[in-house]
């Protein structure tokens, strides 16, 4: 039996070339010790471990089929055998799955396929190129938005949250807050033990934290909660503020939060490699996992999803030109 290697990727060669082991499969497997992004193989080239699972999942059918494994780092791709031994694998027309078994495991899947296919995650600059701090301070800004709503609208899914006026403000004020537009070259979020921060922050929110309260009032009222609309009117919008400056702890470990998220997105896309993938997928989780008491891990795809759409807005012609 001898080994054959597919851009980094070992596989089985065995005497089981047949006339009915001719199916042909195109294979994506993203390694951190090499990729294979549609390498063809025949069916005897399937590793071992998985080819029996695999060849009765394709029974029946003579098309060539897609086949996608799970993203492995270092150390699991020298165990290749025992990963793939654990995986469970799903036909879903002509594309044959891994199904991940951890959120975690999905985040890598997600990230390691986005850095290896995305035109916008492959062009993106890293931090040698002219327009690194331009394309990054869009990502950050769109993440830092893009929080700012939805972590505000899964905390309060139970409207009886709002009777809890300590827990309420400073969520409401970070929605409110300016986001941080960094500083050239290399400072995309808010430092939190920077004593600026909460001037910065918290400079000129007035009309955006009386918009804040404006939805949360009518959302009460339509919840049936007159008296707790009343409130959070946006006429008490000084005295919310107030109340947060006076008690930043929460406001800031909000930001602090947001921060590192930020902050690992933005590794992720400048290191550029597949040794990335796990160190920012820890990463966000981390951070995401006990974020103001909630476990919003879910957050991290909504996360990559938006600076996706971030990246590929700065690759459009009017943003590279405003960038010249």
């Amino acid at each position: 039996m001898a080994v054959i290697e597919f851009a980094g990727a070992c596989f089985l060669r065995g005497p089981l070339q047949s006339a009915g082991m001719t199916k042909r499969f195109r294979l994506y497997w993203l390694k951190e010790s090499g990729c294979d992004l549609g390498t063809p193989l025949d069916a005897d080239e399937l590793d071992a471990t998985i080819r029996p699972r695999v060849m009765e999942l394709a029974a029946g059918d003579d098309r060539p089929l897609t086949l996608h494994l799970p993203f492995l780092d270092g150390r699991e791709s020298r165990r290749r055998a025992e990963a793939l031994r654990g995986a469970t694998l799903v036909r879903e027309g002509d594309v044959i799955r891994s199904v991940p078994p951890t959120s975690s495991a999905g985040l890598r899947d997600e990230a390691a396929m986005l850095l290896a296919t995305h035109p916008a995650w492959i062009n993106a600059p890293d931090e040698f190129q002219p327009r690194y701090f331009q394309t990054w301070q869009e990502v950050s800004l769109a993440l830092q938005m893009a929080m700012r709503s939805w972590i505000p609208e899964i905390y309060f899914r139970d409207p009886a949250r709002y009777e809890d006026r300590d827990a309420a403000f400073p969520l409401l004020v970070y929605a409110a807050s300016r986001p941080c537009r960094g500083r050239p070259r290399t400072e995309f979020t808010y430092d939190v033990v920077d004593p600026e921060v909460l001037p910065c922050a918290l400079n000129l929110i007035g009309t955006s934290l009386q918009n804040v309260l404006r939805k949360v009032e009518s959302h009460l009222h339509q919840c049936g909660r007159p008296e707790l609309a009343r409130r959070y009117a946006p006429l008490w919008h000084q005295d919310v503020l107030r109340a947060v400056q006076r008690r930043p702890r929460k406001f800031v470990g909000l930001l602090g939060d947001e921060a590192a998220v930020v902050s690992a997105v933005i590794e992720f896309g400048t290191a550029r490699g597949m040794q990335a993938v796990k160190p920012f997928a820890k990463s966000a989780n981390l951070a995401l996992r006990n974020m103001y008491g909630e476990d919003l891990r879910s957050l991290s795809f909504k996360a990559l999803e938006e600076a996706t759409r971030a990246l590929r807005r700065m690759e459009s012609p009017v943003s590279l030109e405003n960038a010249a």
